[in-house]
């Protein structure tokens, strides 16, 4: 059991759940990545798994509503920027409880109190006075679908204003909302099943397991059954998973692996997966049959990609390369499908990635987008006659989706784009491609195709 701060006595699992998600939120507010400083935390921390997931949901809860839950405490404080970052925070995390958990007011308003008074005795009462007004007072505050047709960004979709009128720019302004307070949801534990015996082994070892959706491809993309997305909720970390650990699955949004799909790979065909990060994309072409060359900036993630493989029993080849330096050379032969998953700012991932939104200024999508474009035109001089190039983002910025790919069509001759994916309520469709909405626990993307035609 963790030990209270300050000499106070030893705390319940409950409270240190709290603490952990209050230590956590922190780091995230002060700039480390949310996964990550998570991940550290419950490494170290020991917690039942029922309080590790209480830990998780009020770190991500509180960081996807963040900007809402301050826009509500607003009204309770005269100058919440002059409190210590960490009371700061735990208000939040106390409000994100009272407003969205479902927490009884008394249980809530008692534990961070405890918390807050663990570290910072003399805003203890602050903390209570606060928190029990806002039990009193919220009312429909933070009840689900409390909406209108025209809703505040920060108040209702806990969005900067200036993001929320890129998502409208890009999809319209009600699709923009319904992408806004999708991603202020929890997801499932997303994994890519490569061979049938996956969902077997994860069912016997204790797992709820349900399909994941099941997108349409266009008409001239054909489907294979496998690999295919799995939504699970397991007894046990991820790694304890014998499924993961024989190498039947691996964690990845369904969004990502359509990603891949849609790029139509067949057995035996040469494919680049350029910007191929930690090669989940590229594990899911290699399950596919196609000869997979995964070109990196980073020699470290291309070391994580490795092992991946290893771990799937998969093969493909690793080059590091930077592709807005004079790539490809001669040495480079013609792919006959070239997927470029370009950096971006994540804007679609504010699910997973709620921090994103914390930090993003308008000015960083310009820099992006002219390295996306960059980046795309080289992808362009690796395609043969006649081969596929798929341009994707998780963004659902204009910016960095429809205005690069409008761009490199009006600048490369010789490229047409092909049909984007069609589903209504799932695609919205752009002069260019189309962008996924990110309901149902998906990810964001944009996703352009273009075929090579000399």
């Amino acid at each position: 059991m963790t030990a209270a701060p300050d000499g106070a006595g030893p705390e319940s699992p409950t409270a240190s759940a709290r603490s952990t998600a209050l230590a956590v939120v922190v780091r995230a507010l002060g700039g480390a990545y949310l996964s990550r400083a998570l991940d550290e935390a419950l490494g170290s921390a020991e917690l039942s798994g029922q309080d590790r997931s209480l830990a998780a949901d009020l770190a991500y809860g509180t960081l996807r509503r963040y900007l809402s839950l301050g826009a509500v405490l607003g009204g309770y404080l005269e100058d919440p920027d002059r409190l210590p970052p960490r009371v700061r925070a735990a208000l939040c995390l106390g409000a994100y409880e009272l407003l969205h958990r479902g927490t009884p007011p008394y249980a809530a308003v008692s534990a961070w109190v405890d918390v807050v008074k663990a570290g910072s005795p003399r805003h203890a009462g602050l903390v209570n006075a606060v928190l029990r007004r806002l039990a009193r007072e919220a009312g429909d505050e933070g009840r689900e679908g409390a909406s209108d047709a025209d809703p505040d960004a920060v108040r209702d979709l806990s969005l900067p204003p200036w993001l929320f009128e890129r998502f409208v720019r890009a999809l319209g302004r009600a699709e923009a909302a319904v992408a806004a307070r999708a991603m202020l949801a929890p997801e499932p534990l997303w994994l890519t099943a490569l061979r049938p015996e996956a969902e077997e082994a994860l069912t016997a070892q204790g797992c709820e397991v349900r399909p994941g959706p099941d997108l349409p491809l266009p008409p001239d993309v054909t489907g294979a059954a496998w690999p295919r997305s799995l939504s699970v909720r397991s007894p046990v970390p991820l790694a304890d998973l014998g499924a993961f650990r024989a190498g039947l699955v691996q964690p990845q949004n369904p969004s990502s692996l359509y990603a891949a799909k849609l790029l139509g790979a067949g057995p035996g065909e040469l494919v680049y997966d350029l910007a191929a990060g930690h090669g989940v994309k590229t594990a899911t072409l290699a399950a596919a049959g196609a000869r997979v060359v995964a070109f990196e900036v980073s020699e470290k993630r291309a070391r994580v990609a490795r092992r991946n493989l290893a771990r799937l029993g998969l093969e493909a080849e690793h080059v590091v390369a930077d592709l807005t330096a004079g790539w490809p050379g001669p040495e480079v032969a013609p792919g006959d499908r070239v997927l470029l998953d370009a950096p971006c700012s994540g804007t679609g991932t504010l699910r997973g990635n709620p921090e994103i939104k914390l930090r993003l200024e308008p000015d960083d999508l310009p820099r992006l987008a002219a390295r996306q474009a960059a980046m795309l035109r080289a992808a362009a001089r690796s395609v043969a006659t006649g081969g596929t190039l798929l341009y994707a983002v998780c963004s659902l910025t204009p910016d960095e989706g429809v205005a690069v790919a409008a761009a490199f069509l009006r600048s490369e001759a010789g490229f047409e784009p092909l049909p984007a994916p069609e589903a209504p309520g799932t695609f919205v469709p752009a002069t260019v491609g189309a962008y996924l909405l990110p309901v149902g626990g998906l990810d964001g993307f944009y996703l352009a195709r273009f075929r090579r035609t000399g």
